[in-house]
This record gives structure tokens, sequence and C-alpha cells, in this order.
């Protein structure tokens, strides 16, 4: 789990990396789980602290979290209980998938809705095709896996930023250099909501 922070913003990081390591300790994942974090006072760009978390990896798969994510008491163990377990019967051959990816629910200024990951779908929210099974709850809509998604370490932690990203648009443009590496396969956590992604209030967004 890759998080870049700033020295500022050591509260909002406190409180996130103390509920993972929660759960770390809880479920006995030290020597499964690796948090890294690079924190410093706006002297490096977000590109260069993303590019070099990615080099620090050493895990089989990474995601990039920013440090005001929100995500369930069960995230760490269940995503590890998915590696282990399921891919075991899916991918019999060794070879991992490229991305594993699990749902997102969205809360955007009145509305709340569910993003799907598909590998299939470009980065635009689309919605579902029609015979899919839907949440009756909440409006449902596909789109290409982000970067909270887990990467495969061995195909895309070289997959690096340019500092010419603007900050707002990084987590895009990597992700348009990440599909030029043509992901083909990809592991579903079926019917799990791994991220919250929280927009209610546009005036108290931050932005590293």
């Amino acid at each position: 789990i890759l998080i870049p922070t700033l020295l500022e913003r050591q509260d909002v990081f406190n409180k996130m990396v103390a509920g993972l390591y929660t759960q770390i300790k809880n479920n006995k994942l030290e020597d499964k789980v690796e948090v890294i974090s690079i924190c410093d006072n706006r002297t490096l760009p977000l590109s260069v602290k993303r590019n070099t978390l990615q080099k620090m990896a050493t895990g089989k798969y990474f995601c990039h979290l920013d440090d005001d994510d929100c995500f369930r008491n069960d995230y760490c163990k269940t995503i590890v209980d998915y590696i282990e377990n399921n891919l075991k019967t899916e991918y019999k051959d060794g070879n991992l998938p490229d991305i594993i990816a699990y749902d997102q629910i969205c809360y955007v200024k009145e509305d709340i809705f569910i993003v799907k990951p598909s590998i299939n779908y470009d980065f635009r929210l689309q919605p579902p095709p029609a015979n899919m099974p839907s949440n009756k709850q909440y409006t449902e809509y596909m789109r290409y896996p982000w970067q909270w998604c887990l990467w495969n370490t061995e195909r895309f932690s070289k997959v690096y930023r340019s500092e010419a990203d603007t900050r707002a648009r990084e987590d895009i443009n990597w992700l348009k250099r990440v599909t030029l590496e043509y992901p083909k396969s990809m592991g579903y956590v079926r019917d799990y909501i791994g991220h919250e992604y929280h927009f209610e209030d546009p005036s108290k967004s931050t932005c590293q």
C-alpha cells in the first residue's frame, strides 16, 4: 500500500495509517501487507513520490492510496484472503492476473453511486450491460480500474508518471501509460466495496 503525504497533513495521514495497522495487527498480516509512505514539505512533485514508492514496493501487488482515502475495516484481510484463496483456483498455472479490482462507492454532493471496474471499459463512467445483476439500492457505473486497485508489481512497477502530469489529472495520466502495457487479466473481488470516494462538499476537497 503506497501513500504519499505532506507534513501539513499528518493528522489525516496518521488516522488513516492507524486504521491500516490495526487491521494488519488484528489479522496477523505483518508479513503479508506492506505500507510505504513518503512525507515531505512540498519539496517533491507528487509524480516523483508515486514513482519512488513503486520502486520501493516488494509485494506481488501494489496499490496507490491518498492519505485521506477511506476503506472498510476488513480491507486488508479481504484482499489477502482473495489472493491466497481465490487465485489458487482461478489461476492454477501460477500466472497471476495483471489487476485485482473491487467496487467503489462514491458520495458526490447529494448523489451516492457504485463504480464497478472492468478492463473492457475506458476512463468514463458508463452504464453497465443490461444483463448484469444490479444493486437495487444505488445506481451503478462501469469504468476502467483506478490506481487504488491492485497492480501486478512485476508488470507495472516501472510504469512511471511524468513530472509534466498535472496534480489533478496525474492518476488518469498514469493509467493511460498502464494501458500501453496492455493489461489482459483482472481478478475481481465480487460484491466487495473496497474503496470510498467522498466529494460531498467540494469546497473542503483537498489536492496534493
